[in-house]
């Protein structure tokens, strides 16, 4: 069937497939629905079978175009080829060109800056851009894993590493837990496709390592490719190290290690942005009304509120459920942190206070960087002698069996922290809670960002301090029939914040536009 419409929906960061991906795969399979060709919009490639099996979502009748790290200008003319633009990405604010625009915002970025914002972000970053030497993105590895000091980038088939700057000569390092010569020499390299050979090769059969140099004409906006042989030898191969000899990547690393903030804008984020790129689309839309109060307060304009699609129907209750208390989010110490830290010591006071055997379960992966595997070993260490229990990386499967045995999920994100200071901070909305209120747990959240639109009297408990987080948890745990009156409620509540709600709002929004 040939379809008249085109739609294109734009996300930098789309191979993260976080809980903001989970959005941008709803709005392309409720436009195809509504027979637009949908195209999605991204950089860095990503194996696309991850969104089935990560998101539940299939791409059936949706494409996706890998772009080159066009700045946001090139990208708002690519806007104009399409009937209807979408603009997903968390901070970058361009002008839309297209006939109908719309401007989806997770949480919004201040425009109005100080005299030092506006240096760091138009001045400063441009320059740091051209005196590093750096990849400017990894493409094609599976996952990241922090093991002895070292992040291990597990390949896939075809791996890459993309760079901006002439690198005339680099070495990488591979790890092999199986030592197979037969793997090892067929392993190719190519650079934008034609293949290319080392000039170097050293192996470390102690360590199960080798190095590989090569040296190159240029590497200006090329991608080097790692491809390995396809057998079951090479399913399990990592890049551990990448080295460039030169000064101006050492001084890069060290930046790196010093400002990981500040880097991250390195690949991308906010640059200047006027009020007239925003009024540039016909509709802004938001995920909360916590979001839409700071988007009023930041930039004076208005933001329709459409609440996340969440998949209500793949979560469910256990006809028998555990004693547990579940939470669900990643480890990392920067931006909204999930405060496990914090919830160990809460279950460590609940603990002192039930007879029952309790457990509490943690659930999620641990960002990229030594800061954020620190906390995560220190949030262990605080759990020693507890059953407290870690889930690192589980897989949808183990999550929904989780979700189904648990009694009590808990959240605190923004805990301790000061909303009118710093509201990033804090849970702009908050999927997961949806989901384990869809498998009958009883939601005891924190009082504060969109969690208060979440979770009502009737279907939870909502806490300002971790004492009225152990008192509320611990009136649940001695009242079985209130457990299971609020169990039904939140089962209830969840079904408001479905994907059937969240197509038949968008596609009302949409019509209106």
């Amino acid at each position: 069937m040939v379809k008249h419409k085109t739609a294109a929906i734009y996300d930098r960061w789309l191979s993260t497939l976080g809980g903001g991906e989970q959005v941008v795969f709803a709005y392309a399979q409720t436009l195809n629905k509504l027979d637009y060709d949908v195209t999605l919009l991204t950089h860095k490639k990503f194996d696309t079978h991850l969104v089935t099996k990560k998101i539940g979502v299939s791409l059936k009748d949706i494409s996706i175009k890998f772009l080159p790290e066009y700045s946001s200008q090139e990208i708002s003319g690519i806007s104009e080829k399409f009937d209807l633009f979408i603009n997903t990405s968390h901070l970058d604010y361009f002008s839309n060109r297209s006939k109908l625009g719309v401007l989806s915002v997770f949480f919004p970025g201040q425009i109005s800056l100080s005299f030092f914002g506006y240096v760091k972000r138009a001045l400063f970053v441009p320059i740091l851009r051209r005196l590093f030497i750096y990849p400017s993105r990894y493409e094609g590895f599976t996952y990241d894993q922090y093991i002895n000091g070292k992040i291990l980038k597990w390949l896939s088939h075809e791996s890459s590493i993309v760079f901006k700057n002439s690198i005339k000569y680099f070495e990488i390092e591979l790890y092999f837990p199986n030592f197979t010569f037969s793997v090892i020499d067929r392993i190719t390299f190519s650079l934008s496709g034609k293949t290319i050979d080392y000039e170097m090769r050293k192996v470390d059969q102690e360590t199960n390592t080798i190095i590989y140099g090569f040296r190159l004409k240029s590497t200006v906006n090329k991608s080097f490719t790692i491809i390995l042989p396809k057998n079951k030898y090479s399913a399990k191969i990592a890049l551990t190290t990448l080295t460039i000899p030169h000064i101006r990547f050492a001084l890069y690393n060290a930046f790196k290690k010093m400002f990981p903030v500040w880097e991250m804008r390195l690949h991308g984020g906010p640059s200047v942005t006027r009020t007239a790129d925003l009024l540039s689309y016909d509709k802004i839309i938001t995920i909360s009304q916590f979001c839409q109060k700071w988007i009023k307060r930041y930039w004076k304009v208005h933001a329709e509120v459409l609440y996340p699609p969440v998949n209500t129907t793949a979560f469910f209750p256990a006809k028998q459920k555990k004693n547990i208390i579940l939470h669900v989010g990643r480890f990392f110490i920067t931006g909204h942190s999930k405060k496990q830290f914090e919830l160990v010591t809460a279950f460590k006071q609940l603990n002192q206070k039930i007879q029952d055997n309790w457990e509490l379960h943690f659930v999620g992966s641990v960002a990229e960087g030594q800061n954020h595997q620190h906390y995560l070993n220190l949030v262990r260490s605080q759990a020693i002698g507890y059953p407290i229990f870690f889930h690192i990386d589980a897989s949808f499967n183990e999550l929904q069996k989780l979700f189904s045995q648990a009694k009590i999920y808990w959240h605190a994100t923004g805990f301790g922290e000061n909303e009118e200071e710093s509201p990033i901070l804090f849970e702009h909305f908050g999927i997961t809670t949806v989901e384990a209120m869809a498998s009958g747990c009883v939601p005891v959240v924190i009082n504060a960002g969109g969690q208060k639109e979440i979770v009502t009297s009737e279907s939870g408990f909502k806490w300002n301090s971790i004492d009225e987080l152990v008192q509320h948890s611990l009136m649940l745990i001695n009242d079985s029939k209130l457990l299971k009156r609020y169990s039904s409620a939140a089962i209830l509540r969840s079904k408001y914040f479905s994907k059937e709600n969240f197509k038949t709002r968008f596609i009302k929004l949409i019509l209106q536009t």
